[in-house]
């Protein structure tokens, strides 16, 4: 069953090109430089010129494709980020600040594996470390699991989804713990021990750890709780000191309505920095070091023969066949609730995130209006991912050079 946020395979991945902020201005002054049969002295100056000129009516090809899709669709709001090696090449909102804090719902799984990372990367967490272990603490204090197999549970199977747990389908018992701490005005705390706490002594494993994928956010749920015990930190400082602080990524926090959300659904970031984040998964990238960067691809070839078209690792569903590594996830929120003060707090948001092996990414978060499904946002969403890379693949730079 694909869950759904699963991106669909046919989706294809973006190769967009470098371009730069004002580039209409410059383009305006050298049309205004150079008149009809006006001699050259530079003669790199008219491959200069073209480059220019091509960035231009690209900008102008996003902004067109970018306007039609908000007159066909009448999103509540709208963002689209373009990104190149991690700075932005494009950038359009409707009703919304482009430069604004969005929630991301799954594409918050990636900060979290981040967050992993850098205690394995560390020194202070293994991939191999068994829950029995990292939480001793935990079932000290809230008992042991009603199924014990879940002690056996790895690090990198949470990471990956084949740790048993039950998937994000209808009667994933997550929702009904989630329901309950919203109706108790707790949406806001950010702790992931009591929604754990109440998983763990309610429901058994689905599935033999280690076996069948099935996407799980209580997965990711556990990994915060890993986080905090491990680090002897709160989950949110802990990830603000160890990834955003060194990536320079001044935006990103838990959105303070819907703390609950936490490591799989909870983040709050602006497009320009969610982009800079995936940077990391360039492999030039220092950030994960080598221990992390080999894993990335020995899970390839972990699970299914490495036959795959791609496969899920640090929080991203991840693929070589444009080379080492092309990334993407999708996020998708739907809910409502009031706060401790009775105050209406909502979690609506559908997104994507992607970034080619080649260095180019783009963000879309989108807010759909209440007559609007998730299920009917989401493809439209996918439909204007697929519109950027059509522009993208006929004026990306590998036409242009």
């Amino acid at each position: 069953m694909r869950h759904k946020n699963a991106i669909p395979k046919e989706l294809p991945m973006l190769s967009l090109c470098s371009q730069t902020i004002g580039r209409c201005a410059v383009t305006v002054a050298i049309l205004l430089a150079t008149g009809a049969g006006a001699q050259t002295a530079n003669p790199t100056k008219p491959v200069a010129q073209s480059v220019q000129l091509a960035a231009v009516r690209q900008d102008a090809a996003f902004t067109a494709a970018f306007n039609s899709w908000l007159a066909a669709n009448d999103p509540l709001s709208a963002i689209l980020v373009v990104g190149h090696h991690g700075k932005v090449v494009f950038a359009r909102a409707s009703n919304a600040d482009v430069d604004g804090q969005s929630m991301i719902g799954s594409m918050s799984k990636a900060i979290t594996g981040a967050c992993v990372a850098t205690l394995i990367r560390d020194g202070k967490l293994s991939f191999t470390t068994r829950m029995r272990e990292v939480l001793a603490e935990f079932f000290r204090r809230n008992g042991r699991p009603i199924d014990p197999r879940f002690e056996d549970v790895t690090v990198e199977q949470l990471l990956t989804h084949r740790s048993g747990l039950h998937d994000n389908s209808a009667d994933d018992p997550l929702l009904v713990i989630r329901k309950e701490r919203i109706a108790q005005h707790l949406a806001g705390v950010a702790e992931p021990q009591p929604l754990l706490a109440s998983y763990l002594s309610r429901n058994m494993l689905v599935n033999v750890p280690g076996g069948k994928f099935a996407y799980s956010n209580t997965g990711y749920l556990t990994l915060a709780a890993v986080i905090e015990e491990r680090s002897g930190r709160p989950f949110e400082e802990y990830c603000r000191d160890k990834v955003f602080v060194p990536l320079g990524l001044g935006s990103a926090g838990l959105n303070p309505d819907w703390r609950m959300l936490g490591g799989f659904g909870g983040w709050y970031i602006t497009g320009a920095d969610y982009l800079k984040f995936y940077e990391i998964f360039d492999p030039a990238h220092p950030f994960l070091g080598e221990m992390v960067k080999s894993w990335i691809d020995s899970v390839h070839s972990r699970w299914g023969g490495g036959n795959e078209d791609e496969w899920y690792s640090l929080g991203v569903r991840t693929s070589a066949r444009e080379g080492r590594w092309s990334v993407h996830h999708t996020g998708t929120l739907d809910w409502t609730g009031s706060d401790a003060r009775g105050q209406p707090i909502v979690a609506i948001i559908n997104s994507i995130a992607s970034r080619t092996s080649s260095g180019t990414g783009i963000f879309i978060a989108v807010r759909r209006r209440p007559d609007v499904t998730s299920t009917a946002t989401r493809s439209k969403v996918f439909d204007l991912h697929r519109e950027i890379f059509q522009i993208a693949i006929h004026s990306g730079p590998e036409r242009r050079n």
